[in-house]
């Protein structure tokens, strides 16, 4: 049974994230793509949000301008309180590794490093994580994932789901503002996909963590408490959860029908001519950022 939440989805007190009026263009004059057009999203502290939408909605935009790996060209962005868009790349670089967890289709493990260190590594990068106590800490994290006993392993001794529990623990290790989730079940199997998701819904009802993923996945997206639907830049419809929906397959089939709604008026759309979105993949145009899970090491703290 999921925690109670307050009348806005969350567990009370200031917004996680705010949104306001977000565009985001690409190109000049006649190449020119509006990425974003217009977009306002909150998260309330403690809430589970799933964004969605077609190929060229503009989702992998949505994500980036909300952590400041991409600056939006017009709008606000307030995480935790901090105006992204007036910030310089240095003190955006260290408020990812401070507020900001990523947990990534592709995991984005170093091979190099145990299980353990690599939870670590963004306490090492924010100038700590070398005492016995954050040794310590790494390995409770990874215990709450259900890998306590594989804390000294490489993540070539790993299946993928534990790659990707490795990579979720070492996201929620700082306790971030956000944790950022992008495609996190696109490598995975079904059943293994069902246990990382129930580990980021677990860690938003015991934990108040904020959880965005982006997801072309229903059944992924049931485990929220809303979708945000997306198309041609902008957020066009939300399913929230009311009266408590639990994942599985009467909450997929509910967001499957809403997607396929949304393809089809977005397909009708294409018919009369390019939307915003044109000529660039998932929503990126040209000259775009090739996306989250392209940014640097340094820069997201894994």
């Amino acid at each position: 049974m999921r925690n109670r939440r307050d009348d806005n989805g969350g567990h009370g007190g200031a917004p996680a994230l705010v949104m306001t009026g977000v565009t985001r263009c690409y190109g000049r004059r006649q190449q020119r793509v509006r990425a974003l057009d217009g977009v306002d999203v909150t998260l309330p502290r403690g809430s589970f949000t799933a964004v969605m939408g077609p190929s060229g909605s503009g989702k992998s935009t949505l994500l980036q301008c909300a952590v400041g790996l991409d600056r939006p060209s017009g709008g606000s962005v307030r995480l935790g309180g901090h105006e992204l868009t007036r910030m310089g790349g240095r003190a955006l670089t260290r408020l990812r590794r401070e507020r900001v967890g990523f947990v990534f289709q592709s995991f984005n493990l170093l091979p190099a490093l145990t299980a353990e260190q690599n939870v670590r590594l963004p306490l090492r990068l924010a100038g700590g994580g070398a005492g016995r106590a954050d040794r310590a800490r790494a390995v409770d994290a990874l215990s709450r994932v259900g890998l306590g006993d594989r804390a000294r392993s490489r993540p070539a001794e790993l299946s993928g789901g534990q790659q990707q529990r490795v990579a979720l623990a070492r996201a929620l290790i700082t306790k971030p503002e956000l944790v950022c989730a992008d495609e996190p079940t696109g490598a995975l199997d079904p059943a293994t996909a069902e246990h990382v998701l129930g580990l980021l819904r677990t860690s938003v009802d015991t934990s108040g963590a904020t959880v965005l993923m982006v997801t072309h996945d229903p059944v992924a997206a049931s485990y929220a408490d809303r979708v945000l639907f997306l198309a041609a830049g902008r957020v066009v419809e939300e399913l929230a959860e009311t009266g408590g929906w639990e994942p599985g397959a009467a909450a997929a089939a509910r967001i499957a029908a809403r997607m396929r709604s949304l393809a089809g008026r977005a397909g009708a759309g294409a018919g009369q001519g390019a939307g915003p979105d044109a000529g660039g993949p998932a929503g990126v145009g040209p000259g775009a950022p090739a996306g989250v899970a392209g940014a640097r090491a340094s820069e997201v703290a894994v």
